[in-house]
C-alpha cells in the first residue's frame, strides 16, 4: 500500500511538474509575441510622434500652438530651452484636435451626459463646476462712470466726452426666466431656442481673489499716474441658460461683483451684464463656439470706453462683414451634429479709422505691420482679430488725446480691440497667458495711461489669473525698448 501511495504521489508530482513547466512555456511563448507586438507599435507611435508633421494651429481652441524653443547657453542652463522643448512637443501632437475630439466623446460614455447630473464643465475654460454652484455677494455699488471721480482729472482733454449709446433700441428677453428642450452633452448644455442649437459651458463659479491680488499689486507699482479697468467677459450661460437646466450654473454677475469689492480704490470695475442683458435677442454671442460675437465685444467696448471718458465710433461707421456657415469650437468639444447641421453667420465690423497696426513676437521683438483684421477661412473665423493670442500687438490710431492703452487679455478680448481704434492715441494688446516680458516695466516703457484687463469669467476665477502675478514678477531686471521705432521703414 505504501508503494503504491508513493508511486501515486510521485505521478501527481511529475503532472504538477509538468503542468507548471508548460504554463511557463505558455507564458514566455505570449511574453514573446506581446513584445513582438508592442515594440512596433511603440516604435511607430514614436516614429510617429517624432517625424509626422506637427500641428500648428487648434482650430478647436482657435489659437496657434507652441513653436520650437529658439537655443541659448542661458535658455539651456536655467531650463527653459527643455521645458520649451516639452511643451512644444506635448502642444503639437499630430491630429491634435481630431485626438481631443475623440477624448471628448470617449469621456461622454462615462456618464458626462444626462439633465439630471451634475455636469463636468470641459473644454476652454477648463474648469470642472460643483454639485452646487458658489454663490458669491452682490456689490452694492455701482462702478463709477464720471472720469472726474476715477483719479483721472486734469488728463482728459476738454473737448472728450463720452459718446451717446446706439440709437437703436435694445432688443431684451429674459431667456433664463424660460424653460428650452437640451440635454447635456460631454459636460456642456446644449438647448433649442428660437429654432437654433446653442451649447454653452456652465459657470461654477469663484472667488476671483488671485485676480483681484495681482490687480491691486499691479496698481501699487504704478502709482496713481496710470489707471487701471477690470472688465471680465461673462459666458453665453449668463444670459441663455433656461430656467429648467438653470441648477448647475452660477451667477456670473455676482462674481464680477464679489471680485470689485477686493480690488482697491481707484481701480475702475465695469460689469457688462447689464449691458449685454439689454440684447439678449441679437446676436452678442456665438452659438457654436464659446466666444462672443463681435457685436457683443462691441457692446462691451462701449461700456469701457464710457467709463474711460474717451470718443467711441458708432457700429454704423464700420464696414460689416460675415462669414456664412460658421460652425465654431463647440461642435468640436460637444461632438454633437446638432451644432454641425445648424451653422451660424460670423459677423464682424471693419473700422473706417485711418490706423497702422504693428507685431511682435511674445518677447516684444518686433516683426512686422500687417493688417488688424487678417483673412482666414470660415472655420477660423475668430482667428481673424490680430491672428490669435500668438503676438503682441501695437496700434497707432489718428486719435490725438494722449491716452495710451494697453489691453491684457485672453482670446474673448481679441474681438474687443477694433472698436478702439477711435478712442486712443495707441493701443497695445497682450495675451495674459504668453507675455513674456515684465508688465510693470512694459506700462512704464511705453507711457501707458490706461490698462484693460478683460477676459472671459473662467480666465478671472481659474488658473490663467495666476499668470498675471507672473507677468509682475517676472523679467524684472531688464530694459523694454520698442524696436519698431528704430526698424527700416517697409515698403
Amino acid at each position: 500500500m505504501n508503494s503504491e501511495r508513493i508511486d501515486e504521489n510521485r505521478t501527481e508530482a511529475v503532472r504538477r511538474r509538468r503542468k507548471r513547466n508548460y504554463r511557463k512555456m505558455m507564458e514566455a511563448r505570449l511574453s514573446a509575441i506581446s513584445l513582438l507586438v508592442m515594440v512596433p507599435v511603440f516604435l511607430l507611435i514614436a516614429l510617429f510622434l517624432l517625424v509626422w508633421p506637427r500641428t500648428k494651429v487648434s482650430q478647436i481652441e482657435k489659437r496657434e500652438l507652441a513653436t520650437f524653443p529658439n537655443f541659448s547657453f542661458q535658455s539651456y542652463f536655467d531650463g527653459e530651452f527643455t521645458s520649451g522643448i516639452t511643451k512644444f512637443y506635448d502642444d503639437t501632437v499630430p491630429f491634435r484636435d481630431s485626438f481631443k475630439v475623440k477624448g471628448n466623446q470617449l469621456k461622454g460614455l462615462f456618464g458626462l451626459r444626462g439633465k439630471d447630473s451634475a455636469p463636468t464643465i470641459i473644454g476652454p475654460g477648463n474648469v470642472v463646476a460643483p454639485p452646487k454652484p458658489v454663490e458669491t455677494q452682490p456689490s452694492q455699488t455701482e462702478p463709477p462712470t464720471d472720469p472726474a471721480n476715477m483719479g483721472m482729472a486734469g488728463r482728459l482733454p476738454q473737448d472728450t466726452k463720452p459718446t451717446d449709446p446706439p440709437t437703436e433700441e435694445p432688443t431684451q428677453r429674459d431667456y433664463t426666466g424660460q424653460e428650452a428642450e437640451g440635454n447635456y452633452e460631454n459636460g456642456l448644455l446644449i438647448v433649442n431656442q428660437d429654432g437654433h442649437w446653442r451649447c454653452m459651458e456652465l459657470f461654477g463659479g469663484g472667488s476671483g481673489t488671485n485676480y483681484a491680488e495681482a490687480l491691486n499689486t499691479l496698481q501699487e507699482k504704478l502709482g496713481s499716474g496710470v489707471t487701471i479697468y477690470s472688465m471680465p467677459a461673462p459666458l453665453a450661460s449668463e444670459f441663455y441658460v433656461p430656467s429648467n437646466f438653470a441648477e448647475y450654473s452660477a451667477s456670473q454677475s455676482q462674481c464680477f461683483d464679489g471680485i470689485a469689492e477686493k480690488l482697491n480704490s481707484g481701480i475702475v470695475s465695469i460689469n457688462v451684464c447689464n449691458t449685454l442683458s439689454k440684447h439678449t435677442e441679437e446676436p452678442i454671442y456665438l452659438r457654436t463656439d464659446h466666444h462672443w460675437q463681435p457685436l457683443g465685444a462691441y457692446y462691451a467696448a462701449q461700456a469701457f470706453a464710457e467709463a474711460a471718458g474717451v470718443p467711441f465710433a458708432d457700429i454704423s461707421e464700420y464696414e460689416v462683414g460675415k462669414n456664412e456657415g460658421f460652425v465654431g469650437t463647440m461642435y468640436a468639444f460637444s461632438g454633437d451634429d446638432r451644432l454641425r447641421n445648424d451653422p451660424e453667420d460670423f459677423t464682424y465690423y471693419v473700422p473706417k479709422a485711418s490706423y497702422k497696426t504693428h507685431y511682435y513676437d511674445l518677447s516684444f521683438n518686433y516683426k512686422y505691420t500687417g493688417r488688424l483684421l487678417q483673412g482666414v477661412d470660415t472655420a477660423n473665423s475668430y482667428l481673424m482679430f490680430m491672428g490669435g493670442d500668438s503676438n503682441v500687438v501695437k496700434i497707432d490710431t489718428e486719435v490725438k488725446n494722449g491716452r495710451r492703452l494697453l489691453i491684457v487679455k485672453d482670446s474673448y478680448g481679441n474681438a474687443e480691440v477694433p472698436f478702439y481704434t477711435s478712442s486712443f492715441e495707441q493701443v497695445f494688446v497682450v495675451d495674459m497667458r504668453y507675455f513674456e516680458r515684465n508688465l510693470v516695466n512694459f506700462i512704464k516703457a511705453m507711457n501707458i495711461t490706461d490698462v484693460l484687463f478683460t477676459m472671459s469669467s473662467y480666465s478671472a476665477v481659474g488658473s490663467n489669473a495666476n499668470n498675471i502675478m507672473n507677468l509682475i514678477e517676472q523679467d524684472a531686471s531688464s530694459q523694454i525698448v520698442d524696436g519698431q521705432l528704430t526698424a527700416p521703414e517697409e515698403d
